[in-house]
């Protein structure tokens, strides 16, 4: 079973650095560094997608769009969301729409990939999400999503406090195009992103029947791999000497909003 894992962990390691690369050199461009820690990724990737299908059991339509719409949102949107407040690297707009565009074409790539390797179960998304919303009222649930939206500031605002010491300097010099924009910018921000957060990680939850520790679990995994680890190595956006904290203080958010959405989106039942 553990020679199965690991084979099929390998297979899905190679598609998302794979069509990563195309993307990048269709519009971009891909330095062998880059090359290399998305495909270390890519395998770190591959196994928490294991690990994870062999708790949802998802039949391969449902599994193929739980994984686009995460890795899109929580591996690519939300990033370049922050992105466009805090770099200079969206020049407008439309520069920011049309990557939107792209990432969203790619993730779609690497989620119909990963769900074409992926052992197929027999469940439905739509009908665990609709069991799973209907263990609590909808007045609970209004509660529930307002509650994870909101807690996501102060947990990125915490740990972000903690490493500030270290990153400041580099966001201070302007000729590394890095800002760090008012608090009237940043809490909104942050609260569209939880929410978004939220929106995605919902029907991952319910996928897991409410199992609060398994969704724990799930949400800490989707949020730092595909969220942080892929896009901090492979993109290397970013000053070398600051990626080394951004991934501890993104591991730390992770593990703490994924505690707390575990919690309110889960129903504490174990699986």
């Amino acid at each position: 079973m553990e020679t199965r894992r690991w084979a099929t962990a390998a297979k899905l390691s190679l598609p998302y650095p794979a069509i990563d690369a195309a993307r990048k050199l269709l519009f971009e461009s891909l330095s062998l560094s880059e090359a290399a820690f998305t495909l270390l990724g890519g395998l770190a990737l591959g196994l928490y997608l294991v690990w994870l299908q062999d708790r949802v059991e998802l039949r391969r339509s449902s599994l193929t769009l739980l994984l686009w719409v995460n890795l899109f949102i929580v591996g690519s949107f939300n990033n370049m969301l922050e992105g466009y407040f805090f770099t200079s690297v969206f020049d407008s707009t439309d520069m920011f729409v049309m990557g939107a565009a792209v990432m969203l074409v790619s993730s779609g790539l690497q989620a119909m990939a990963a769900g074409y390797v992926l052992q197929s179960g027999e469940r439905s998304l739509r009908a665990g999400f609709y069991q799973h919303m209907e263990k609590r009222s909808t007045g609970e649930w209004v509660k529930r999503l307002a509650a994870g939206s909101l807690a996501y500031f102060p947990v990125y605002f915490f740990f972000g406090m903690l490493v500030s010491h270290f990153v400041i300097p580099y966001y201070s010099d302007p000729s590394l195009g890095l800002v760090v924009p008012p608090f009237s910018v940043i809490i909104p921000l942050e609260i569209v992103r939880g929410l978004l957060y939220v929106a995605v990680l919902l029907p991952l939850v319910a996928c897991l029947d409410g199992d609060t520790r398994g969704s724990s679990m799930a949400i800490a995994g989707m949020l730092f791999i595909p969220g942080a680890l892929l896009p901090l190595l492979g993109d290397q956006g970013l000053p070398a000497p600051i990626i080394p904290f951004h991934l501890v203080e993104i591991l730390a958010d992770s593990v703490v909003y994924g505690y707390l959405l575990g919690r309110l989106l889960g129903t504490r039942k174990a699986r």
